[in-house]
């Protein structure tokens, strides 16, 4: 009678995922053993039916543990992942019934902060009490360099037309205004050309933020030399700058901006009009759960009411008004 050699191979399961990671993490199979509280014959055999299954090697064993071979290297991130966004399903499944709460942090460009977080605030405590909503507010470049590092759960990012940014939702967009000292006699808000910008002495951010890339960029493309004379990377001391100094700046502005503030005109940059669109992000490997996604919503609902247009009336400034 002849013998015929039987290989059972049993399918792939979470355990197995899991005690691969713990193994590949620690190093050896003992310290796997004590952090998993399970014996060491007992993850070597879930490995053994994961590498039968796969067909290849994904550890060699050695005196002092273990270490990861091509393969393993390579379903250790796929595993990863797997883990991720079982425990991502199991939080979203177990939130059905529960009431929106916890923490959601927010990263997001100043000029946008001013205008938006009062608002945030208000009706996310007055919609969802027990939820945290926690701002953080800085530079373009700043919040960028923040997201890029996974630091909050969303983040507002301006990003070029055509971009590849998986599920970002269109924000606001903000027209750039020059930001000046009243003259008395003059009309407020009075719209200025580009080219005209090339006679005004202007104080800005440095070369790191979207503003004033996309100031730099049309400069190139109309060949007209901006005169930047300080770069200062405070919206705060530059708005000083100019409401106490009679300085000239930049902004982008939510919505219409107003007309004067502070003793500051705001004139629209025309020919060509310039505007930086901001999207909303989230942060790498956040779950799909209802607190950010309340807040998407809060944030969604806003984007609208300052896209709205409004109308104003232009005047004329008097000094001795």
């Amino acid at each position: 009678m002849r013998r015929h050699a039987i290989c059972l191979v049993f399918p792939m399961d979470i355990k197995q995922i899991s005690y691969f990671q713990a193994v590949a993490d620690s190093g050896s199979f003992a310290k796997a053993s004590e952090k998993l509280h399970i014996s060491q014959p007992a993850i070597s055999a879930q490995i053994g039916q994961l590498e039968a299954e796969l067909n290849t090697e994904l550890l060699i064993r050695h005196a002092r543990g273990v270490r990861l071979t091509a393969a393993g290297s390579l379903f250790l991130e796929h595993g990863r992942d797997i883990l991720a966004r079982i425990d991502q399903a199991r939080s979203a499944v177990a939130e059905l019934d529960r009431e929106v709460s916890g923490s959601v942090t927010i990263a997001m460009m100043t000029t946008i902060a001013n205008v938006v977080a009062p608002k945030l605030l208000e009706r996310a405590k007055r919609a969802y009490p027990k939820l945290d909503v926690k701002i953080f507010e800085a530079l373009s470049g700043e919040v960028t360099a923040w997201h890029a590092d996974g630091r909050f759960d969303l983040s507002i990012l301006y990003l070029p037309e055509g971009h590849n940014v998986s599920g970002a939702i269109s924000f606001v967009k903000e027209q750039l205004y020059l930001l000046g000292p009243i003259i008395g006699g003059t009309e407020l808000g009075k719209p200025i050309r580009f080219a005209e910008l090339s006679t005004i002495p202007l104080h800005h951010t440095s070369r790191i933020h979207a503003c004033r890339l996309l100031l730099d960029s049309m400069s190139n493309r109309m060949r007209v030399d901006l005169n930047i004379i300080a770069e200062i990377d405070s919206i705060t001391l530059l708005y000083d700058f100019v409401a106490a100094r009679n300085a000239y700046s930049i902004f982008p502005c939510v919505g219409e901006a107003p007309l004067f503030q502070r003793a500051v005109d705001y004139r629209p940059i025309v020919d060509p009009p310039l505007a930086l669109q901001s999207y909303i992000v989230r942060g790498a490997n956040r779950p799909n759960c209802r607190s950010i996604n309340a807040v998407v919503e809060l944030l969604s609902q806003l984007a609208g009411e300052f896209t709205a247009p409004r109308s104003i009336t232009r005047q004329r400034y008097s000094l001795s008004a």
